[in-house]
């Protein structure tokens, strides 16, 4: 215990505290900020990607998962799919029809380091290649051929715009073309032109379809004796 001073105030002491608990709690303070930081609870829709030094060390959880603080960084990814909407394309078919498609892409992250490495928005790479795709798919086809995909689903686009995705670690699983509009245009009225000029030599060189009287039925022949009956019947003698 320590008296402060002579005067007045000789009978207020003040507790010193031994240097050793002073730096005990500030350990302890020390070590449950550290604690809390490294400590991380990864959901099961979701991986944490862990950098060493600034360089990917792997892939962790889910679950709770350790983080070494100021070696170790922490970047998480999540792995559920993801809708991209694909709107008002402005596209033209094979047959040189300007059309307008609207549709929708299901992505989903199958590398988490890769997305990582990608950048901070590997989702618009994605976008850009969807729609690069999608055109190109309307460029292959006639104007007749776009409404009525197989399923609805377009297998074909998904593939292509998965081998150009791979590198953000991003796989497309699904294309879908839910609307396709066909605004009135001077290639609409060629188009239309072209497909009635084309029907029209099938519908001439089918067989004309005849038309036929149906037969009279024929009255069966009667004997002499049966028409004799007959009078009998109907005009009988007196």
């Amino acid at each position: 215990m320590t008296v402060l001073g002579n005067g007045p105030q000789a009978g207020l002491a003040v507790e010193v505290l031994p240097a050793w608990i002073v730096a005990g709690t500030v350990a302890l303070g020390a070590l449950a900020v550290l604690a809390s930081c490294s400590v991380r609870l990864v959901h099961p829709g979701e991986r944490l990607v862990v950098f060493r030094l600034g360089r990917p060390a792997g892939v962790r959880g889910p679950g709770v998962v350790l983080v070494l603080p100021l070696l170790e960084r922490g970047v998480r990814v999540p792995l559920r799919p993801v809708r991209i909407d694909l709107l008002w394309l402005e596209a033209t078919t094979r047959d040189g029809v300007a059309v307008t498609v609207n549709g929708a892409v299901l992505a989903a992250v199958r590398d988490p380091v890769r997305h990582c490495l990608a950048g901070d928005s590997p989702l618009s790479a994605v976008t850009a290649a969807a729609e690069d795709e999608v055109r190109r798919h309307v460029a292959g086809r006639d104007l007749a051929e776009l409404y009525a995909p197989p399923g609805g689903e377009l297998r074909e686009p998904a593939s292509r715009i998965t081998g150009r995705t791979r590198e953000q670690g991003v796989e497309v699983t699904r294309v879908e073309l839910g609307r396709i509009e066909v605004p009135l245009s001077t290639g609409l009225i060629r188009w239309a032109e072209g497909f009635s000029a084309r029907t029209r030599p099938a519908a001439r060189s089918r067989p004309p379809i005849a038309r036929t009287r149906p037969a009279a039925r024929s009255r069966p022949v009667r004997t002499r004796q049966e028409r004799s009956r007959a009078d009998r019947v109907l005009h009988p003698r007196p």
